[in-house]
């Protein structure tokens, strides 16, 4: 079983954190690299708050496993 509750347990498992704000329809991504050399690496993620850099509001938080990759190619199909 995947242990996945803090930021340091995200990047060691190669996930992301995706952040959407519903008012500007806008996606991001937290930048666990920062959050950990800030020293926030032991913060539980479900308790964690992001702000929308462009409006302000909470936004929505999408936990993104890693990438699969099928012989070098993404293994998915891209827009």
């Amino acid at each position: 079983m995947l242990k996945l509750a803090t930021f340091t347990d995200l990047q060691e498992l190669q996930h992301t954190l995706g952040l959407y704000c519903l008012r500007c329809d806008r996606w991001g991504e937290a930048d666990l690299a920062g959050l950990i050399s800030s020293g926030r690496g032991h913060r539980r993620v479900v308790e964690s708050r992001f702000r929308c850099r462009s409006c302000g509001e909470l936004v929505d938080k999408q936990l993104r496993p890693p990438v699969p990759e099928v012989g070098g190619a993404v293994g998915y199909i891209g827009g």
